[in-house]
């Protein structure tokens, strides 16, 4: 089979269309980069699971090269077109007593639902306007090393935190991509603005990062109180703190979210029945009822046995901080 080819003009006004479609879907940026081995990303990617920092997540380290090669994601990939999507909202604190912090990404519906359908309605608009073109979507739901591709497409930069970050849109957006064999013209690259600023680093309160752009799972809340299955170990009882589920304060205290847009996604909004259900009501539930309540959103990553244990732990941290401070007024 011939692959799809266009000339210059007509690539460009191709890159233009789909960055016109896909800003017109909701996606905050749309970027285009080649589908050849992210610069680092190798390298980076090889290191950090030979130092066993992806912790019980041994998936991770399964077929790691298909991270870095689009081919194994899409035979005959000449383009990688890469998305955002900003879910700030309002700061993860809880609203009262009893109530637990959730992190932001998992305040509303389930994000790979939500860029998901917007990249496949994007897809078939790229093999409308080329037809014959062949194109494969992700969004957290494929090993790809989204971030390094996102930095090639002029996405933002990968901060010290190791989330990505843009220098307008800060880093709470989600990532998605589009594989295609389609050459399109890629984006320029965005270079590190992160400058000698180490107040991820420096917040951090178990300290997950052993060095700047390294976070290691051993030590990391997300880790601990979404991915481990069963008892906490020694510690991590009492280092989740109020967190629930996930962690945001590597990012909360990155300068680059200071002014960044809050998000004006209505499904990524916090829905009432995970942002204002009690610690006792979470300790208490039932797997049915649990399943129900979660049905639809990312906090479905969380076991219900695991969520439970989760609430008991933040529970008695809570209590334990009452009684340090002498009692509620």
């Amino acid at each position: 089979m011939n692959e799809p080819t266009a000339s210059s003009g007509r690539a460009d006004e191709l890159r233009d269309a789909i960055r016109s479609r896909g800003e017109a879907l909701g996606f905050t940026r749309v970027g285009f980069a080649s589908a050849t081995e992210p610069p680092g990303a190798r390298d980076a990617i090889l290191a950090w699971l030979a130092r066993g920092h992806q912790a019980s997540m041994g998936w991770m380290a399964r077929d790691p090269e298909r991270r870095w090669e689009p081919e194994r994601i899409l035979a005959g990939a000449r383009s990688v077109i890469v998305v955002s999507m900003i879910y700030r909202t309002t700061a993860s604190v809880p609203a009262g007593p009893g109530l637990p912090r959730i992190s932001r990404y998992a305040h509303g519906r389930d994000y790979h639902e939500v860029v998901g359908e917007r990249l496949r309605v994007l897809a078939e608009e790229l093999e409308r306007l080329a037809p014959g073109t062949r194109t494969r979507i992700a969004c957290d739901t494929s090993p790809i090393a989204d971030k390094a591709f996102a930095r090639e497409g002029g996405i933002g930069w990968i901060g010290k935190n190791s989330c990505l970050i843009h220098p307008v849109d800060g880093s709470f957006t989600f990532l998605g991509e589009i594989f295609t064999d389609l050459e399109l013209p890629p984006d320029p690259p965005v270079r590190d603005h992160c400058g000698s600023c180490t107040r991820c680093l420096d917040a951090c309160p178990t300290d997950a990062f052993p060095e700047p752009y390294v976070l290691d799972a051993n030590r990391c809340i997300a880790y601990w109180n979404i991915e481990h299955r069963g008892p906490f170990g020694p510690g991590w009882s009492e280092a989740i703190g109020d967190w629930l589920v996930g962690c945001d304060i590597c990012q909360d205290v990155c300068p680059w979210n200071r002014k960044a847009p809050l998000t004006d996604v209505p499904d990524f909004q916090p829905m009432p029945s995970l942002v204002e259900t009690t610690l006792e009501e979470w300790a208490d539930m039932g797997d049915d009822e649990y399943r129900a309540r979660i049905r639809g959103t990312a906090v479905s990553r969380v076991k219900p046995s695991d969520m439970r244990r989760n609430a008991e732990a933040v529970r008695a941290n809570q209590e334990r901080e009452i009684d340090k401070d002498g009692g509620e007024d």
